[in-house]
């Protein structure tokens, strides 16, 4: 099983790699990307919508979830919950913790995985156009853009 979840895996991530950017993923002309970057302002349940400019086909569907918990030593932990079901007809979950830095005037979001794989293979240039939208650019090439979502995926409660 561990085998077939690495190969989906690595399937994934070179569907991915092979799609081109070339069309630009549109700015909100109403906030033109003011919004900050903060553990605040990504939390909650976010919906992909486009992969490298392309309207993702109905069946298929990218859920990540921004939560920040505080534990009992006041420790604060950064996570996500990414729920999807690209190349695959069922859906699978991944867990892990996130963080965000700043490098000059671009915000970073890089993570770890819980199942032991380890860090993420990308890190990501974050803009938020707006509250309701966010936008992601690797360094090599791959565009995502988010909608905020107030509907949680029941699968995230498993």
């Amino acid at each position: 099983m561990k085998v077939f979840r690495l190969t989906l895996m690595a399937a994934t991530a070179l569907m991915v790699t092979l799609v081109s950017c070339e069309k630009p993923v549109p700015i909100d002309d109403e906030t033109q990307g003011h919004v900050e970057v903060t553990y605040h302002s990504i939390e909650g349940c976010w919906k992909l919508t486009h992969l490298n400019g392309a309207v993702l086909h109905d069946d298929t569907e990218l859920f990540i979830e921004f939560s920040n918990i505080v534990t009992k030593d006041d420790t604060e932990l950064h996570r996500y919950k990414l729920l999807d079901n690209i190349g695959s007809m069922y859906p699978r979950l991944t867990t892990g913790l996130y963080t965000i830095t700043k490098q000059g005037e671009e915000y970073i979001l890089s993570g770890s995985y819980d199942n032991g794989v380890g860090d993420w293979n990308e890190e990501y240039h974050i803009v938020m156009p707006s509250h309701s939208k966010m936008q992601w650019r690797s360094a090599t090439g791959t565009c995502l853009e988010f909608k905020f979502s107030m509907d949680t995926p029941e699968d995230f409660n498993k």
